[in-house]
């Protein structure tokens, strides 16, 4: 139970801003959003008159700062106090909030720390919420380090997760976290590399000619370059197994 009594306040910045309390969306105004978001994805507690600064980069400090005391005021009587704890001169998010970025950027944290070695039991939620770009609608200038740093990571993380499952021979799961980390950087070749040799391993042969194919035209298209000669051989080497095997029947 949160100090206040409004109980437990969860907050979601993958994919979209919502503010949940009492089982209920807490209906923020856009510079309440900003505000919240912010402060969770600083890693440390923000000085009035920096947070001020980064919500109204063009507005002067004294009128920020203003602004700032009345957004703080309506964003206490929304949530009842639950969300932001506030001193004379700094200002963070509450303890007992909860916060899905905060949660799978340490799932992030693990796999990077185990190599992609990560336990089976590992909580599926938390994979699925690599998926999602980071407030994928905003477009403030301050937020857009923060946005490519996630995107980063998280298709770094669902690649490492890919390989891990395809060196344990889980293939449907391989394929799912590959196709993911495919989806969020269409250019990358390593998801690529995993989902096709997933597909070889269980014998979808033509399943993987025809990602590679799609692949291939892709990167002609954006870029202008072909993929690197990894793929290739992988599948150069399943059907040179293949003729092995027909000849040796």
């Amino acid at each position: 139970m949160n100090p206040t009594g409004s109980g437990i306040v969860h907050i979601s910045l993958l994919p979209g801003f919502v503010c949940r309390t009492d089982q209920r969306v807490a209906d923020l105004s856009d510079i309440q959003q900003r505000l919240v978001a912010a402060l969770v994805l600083s890693d440390r507690p923000m000085g009035r008159g920096e947070l001020a600064a980064r919500l109204w980069p063009d507005v002067p400090p004294a009128r920020a700062g203003a602004r700032l005391r009345q957004t703080l005021w309506r964003l206490n009587q929304a949530t009842a106090g639950a969300v932001v704890r506030a001193s004379n001169t700094m200002i963070t998010l509450a303890d007992e909030v909860e916060v899905d970025y905060r949660t799978v950027s340490a799932l992030v944290s693990a796999v990077s720390r185990a190599g992609g070695a990560v336990r089976g039991d590992s909580p599926p939620h938390a994979w699925s919420l690599l998926r999602h770009p980071l407030l994928y609608s905003w477009d403030h200038d301050w937020l857009v380090p923060f946005q490519e740093k996630w995107k980063l990571q998280r298709v770094q993380t669902l690649e490492r997760l890919a390989e891990t499952f395809l060196r344990h021979r889980q293939h449907s799961a391989a394929l799912e976290l590959a196709d993911a980390a495919a989806q969020a950087d269409p250019l990358r070749e390593g998801p690529r590399r995993i989902a096709i040799q997933s597909c070889l391993s269980v014998g979808e042969v033509a399943d993987a000619h025809r990602r590679y194919r799609l692949y291939r035209e892709l990167l002609v298209s954006e870029l202008d370059v072909a993929p690197s000669g990894a793929i290739p051989q992988l599948l150069r080497q399943d059907r040179d197994r293949q003729l092995a095997l027909t000849t040796e029947y």
